[in-house]
């Protein structure tokens, strides 16, 4: 069978594209596994420093050392459980206890997402995790 002089370039074009096509949802996979990912990870973290809090409403450094270490006290060459996770990230807001109904909430926020797409990184803004519990002190 001859190839006409149109055709010579049809199946590398054909695979250009498809193959392009192919990359970016596979990028834009990767970069959706990662924000829900780190999403439910600083969801769990957020969770072990309110009950942690609830127990121990009026110590906001050893609760925000829970968030990111999972140790109220971490030794000197502790990591964070989330890589790139500060305590400067973590804001607590101890509960009153002087009210019986007081309550325990740990924000973290400003996290640092990196992405693989560069669009993708202009377009998305890092939601803040938000944890109540109510407190449990005596």
């Amino acid at each position: 069978m001859r190839k006409r002089n149109g055709q010579r370039g049809q199946a590398m074009l054909e695979s250009a594209l498809t193959i392009v096509l192919f990359l970016t949802l596979l990028i834009g996979i990767l970069d959706f596994g990662q924000v829900l990912y780190f999403q439910q990870s600083l969801v769990e973290r957020a969770r072990a420093a309110a009950r942690y809090g609830a127990i121990r409403p009026t110590q906001v450094s050893q609760i925000q050392n829970v968030a990111v270490y999972n140790s109220p006290a971490p030794t000197g060459s502790a990591q964070p459980m989330v890589p790139g996770l500060t305590t400067a990230m973590v804001n607590v807001q101890a509960a009153d206890l002087t009210n019986p109904a007081g309550r325990v909430t740990v924000t973290i926020s400003n996290y640092p997402m990196n992405f693989y797409t560069p669009f993708l990184a202009r377009s998305f803004s890092n939601a803040r995790v938000s944890v109540t519990l109510p407190s449990e002190a005596p």
